[in-house]
């Protein structure tokens, strides 16, 4: 089987976010090499160029590892979309999906006009607020900072507009859940073991996986957080019990990522959908495949095998 392994096209590869963007390319390569003509291509911004590279090489499949589009993580939505127009079998979730995990403004909304739960946007006296780009996914942008307590509405708009100007990217606040963090994956129809990210009390600063946390190996929030599988059942069966309603109300496939924060009240709510996660061999997702005592090569055949499914 002759298979494409779509990827972003790099500006700064150097950056620690963009070399585990080669490294999962490579990773996926590597398992689907035995026995499959394997072949890395890049989402270029020159669509065309895009277009004609996977017109030649014609495979039969594409594994779609796109998560931005010109360093924009709003446009990795092209890639789900290009491969409809040009009819080509691909991995992963399709573009309705896509779109709704591409704007968590958006994704928050729809999560709670179909009764999922999700930290408010609304201005609440006395509250935290946690701010986020809009549409970017891996913690882009995200440090302590982002934590804020705003004495006022105007105070809150004031630090948006402020991370705005930061950064040239639309930003949201939510409501900040100071409690426990969990993420849950969906392998097709099954639900991953789910983990929760465990924050040492030496921890400085908010308990928030920020871009330093999630990438920056040598520095201490990164060793400071780390993955557990010991999560209760009666917690383990209410994470399932959201992330089934997630995958009916978006028609999920192929795998997904659903990251969850509990207050001190036990209640649960969903912080982000990542409808394309990372599945580098480091990753959260291979980690609670893992766990499920799934191989590699199992859980990146069965994503395959799922890019035929109807």
């Amino acid at each position: 089987m002759k298979i494409a392994v779509l990827r972003d096209d790099l500006i700064n590869p150097s950056s620690p976010d963009a070399m585990d963007t080669l490294t999962e390319a490579g990773f996926i390569e590597s398992v689907l090499f035995d026995g499959n003509e394997v072949r890395q291509i890049p989402f270029y911004a020159d669509l065309e160029k895009t277009i004609g590279t996977l017109q030649r090489y014609a495979p039969d499949v594409v594994f779609n590892l796109t998560e931005s589009v010109c360093s924009q993580g709003g446009l990795a939505v092209f890639a789900p979309q290009l491969l409809d127009i040009l009819r080509l079998p691909y991995t992963g979730n399709r573009t309705f999906a896509h779109l709704v995990s591409a704007d968590k403004d958006l994704a928050k909304r729809l999560f709670l006009q179909n009764g999922l739960p999700a930290p408010s946007s609304v201005y609440r006296a006395g509250a935290s607020y946690l701010l986020k780009a809009k549409t970017e996914h891996a913690s882009a942008h995200l440090d302590d900072t982002c934590v804020v307590s705003p004495a006022s509405e105007d105070e809150l708009r004031s630090a948006l507009k402020q991370k705005e100007r930061e950064t040239g990217l639309a930003w949201i606040a939510e409501e900040y859940i100071d409690g426990r963090e969990f993420n849950v994956a969906l392998l097709g129809d099954e639900i991953l073991p789910p983990a929760e990210m465990c924050f040492s009390p030496d921890f400085k600063g908010h308990k928030i996986l920020t871009y330093e946390a999630k990438w920056n190996e040598d520095c201490d929030a990164y060793q400071l957080s780390r993955r557990s599988f010991d999560v209760e059942n009666e917690v383990r069966e209410r994470l399932s019990a959201v992330a089934l309603k997630c995958k009916d109300v978006l028609d999920l496939r192929g795998y997904t990522r659903i990251d969850f924060r509990m207050n001190a009240k036990g209640v649960l709510f969903i912080i982000d959908l990542n409808t394309n996660p990372c599945i580098a061999p480091d990753s959260g997702f291979i980690a609670m495949a893992h766990e499920a005592g799934l191989s590699d090569k199992e859980v990146i055949e069965r994503i395959v095998a799922n890019a035929f499914s109807k």
